[in-house]
């Protein structure tokens, strides 16, 4: 299945260079994961475990997998943007409000 196949049956769509990988994994469960395309390799950013036999069909397990792994993925990067942009507030203040 391509990542165009994937994303026409709910899928979240991913930014350039980042793409879904689905294996399986013991007891009955697939690994999802969302993986960053590297130069030579690719690196896993978030994933999920799920278990097909909890859904109606395959497809419908992996595509919730999918949209809970980049929903995750999502919340990690807005939380390191947070992060990045309280760093220009660390250090001390001065209380009488000198520079």
């Amino acid at each position: 299945m391509s990542m165009a196949e994937l994303v026409d049956a709910g899928a979240p769509e991913l930014p350039e260079g980042y793409f879904y990988r689905v294996r399986p994994e013991s007891f009955g469960l697939l690994l999802i994961e969302i993986r960053r395309q590297g130069r030579w390799f690719s690196a896993c950013v978030e994933s999920v475990h799920v278990r097909p036999g909890n859904y109606e069909t395959a497809e419908t397990a992996v595509v919730a997998a999918c949209t809970r792994a980049a929903e995750w993925w999502g919340t990690q990067r807005r939380d390191a943007e947070a992060q990045e942009a309280a760093r220009a507030w660390h250090g001390d203040h001065d209380p009488k409000g000198r520079a």
